[in-house]
């Protein structure tokens, strides 16, 4: 049912904080001595994260009314940043792992990109020296933040865009889900994902449901996973749609230990993923 088409990405992971060590007095969650001074900024994800993402970026980039529904929230901001393309200059990756240059984040911060305004709009602005910063972490690959070994007794999957009953004005670009470990991504073309749409009802399950045939499945990122998902645009139809990966039943999507997927968030395996959304009018 499903075309793949993969991209080669760096791998992807989710962090999950060390334990401190000993009594823990004196540490902090890290594991490291607090000395009641700003950390520095260092080029990986979660230092970038927590001291420009977060407290700046996300004053605009966070929700359902995100900018071009560009999140940079710590759960969704390697997926929508790391091999994705660029809404405003589709040419350009928003982070392409190992070209700073190239990178539509560079571009926005430095205030050169060939579309808008410098980032964050209407500044105050980054120090060249943060700028930096964030090169030196896309020039050493853009990598994701470190998963602790054996955090998670079973692999979860999250909906970056669409968010969970969104109502879209217009058909989205891409479906992005994002697992927090790897997936068997072989089988994507045995059946695991189905998106289908209501039939006009906004109902799942009562008999008239249609199934969208042959979107295209592209891994943008393999550890964890993250899959986009697309349509062309005269593929979409004014309706309620229903994203879905199988966790259980006779197929089911599991990680690279053959364990089936956390899809509820129950932290245990063995349950499906669902997303739906609407999308209130079509080309």
């Amino acid at each position: 049912m499903f075309q793949n088409s993969a991209t080669t990405v760096l791998p992807l992971s989710v962090l999950l904080l060390a334990g401190c060590a000993g009594s823990g007095v004196g540490l902090d969650a890290n594991g490291q001595p607090i000395s009641g001074q700003p950390q520095p900024l260092v080029p990986d994800l979660q230092s970038i994260q927590e001291q420009v993402f977060t407290p700046i970026c996300t004053t605009c980039h966070a929700g359902a009314a995100a900018p071009l529904g560009f999140r940079l929230d710590a759960s969704s901001s390697f997926a929508m940043l790391v091999s994705t393309t660029s809404v405003e200059v589709p040419s350009l990756l928003r982070v392409s792992p190992g070209h700073p240059d190239d990178s539509y984040l560079i571009q926005k911060l430095e205030g050169h990109a060939a579309v808008g305004a410098q980032m964050p709009l209407n500044g105050p602005y980054l120090s060249q020296a943060k700028i930096d910063v964030i090169r030196q972490w896309i020039t050493e690959g853009a990598q994701p933040v470190a998963l602790a070994s054996g955090a998670s007794p079973a692999t979860r999957i999250q909906a970056i865009a669409p968010l969970e009953n969104e109502t879209l004005a217009a058909p989205p670009r891409e479906l992005l889900v994002a697992a927090n470990d790897e997936l068997d991504v072989s089988l994507l073309g045995a059946g695991t994902v189905t998106l289908m749409r209501s039939g006009g009802d906004g109902s799942f399950d009562d008999g008239n449901d249609i199934i969208v045939q042959n979107p295209e499945i592209a891994v943008r990122s393999l550890t964890p996973t993250v899959l986009a998902i697309r349509l062309r645009d005269n593929e979409w139809v004014a309706d309620t749609y229903q994203l879905r990966i199988a966790g259980r039943g006779p197929v089911v999507m599991t990680d690279r230990a053959g364990q089936a997927i956390d899809g509820a968030g129950t932290g245990a395996p063995g349950s499906n993923f669902v997303l739906t959304f609407t999308v209130e009018s079509a080309p």
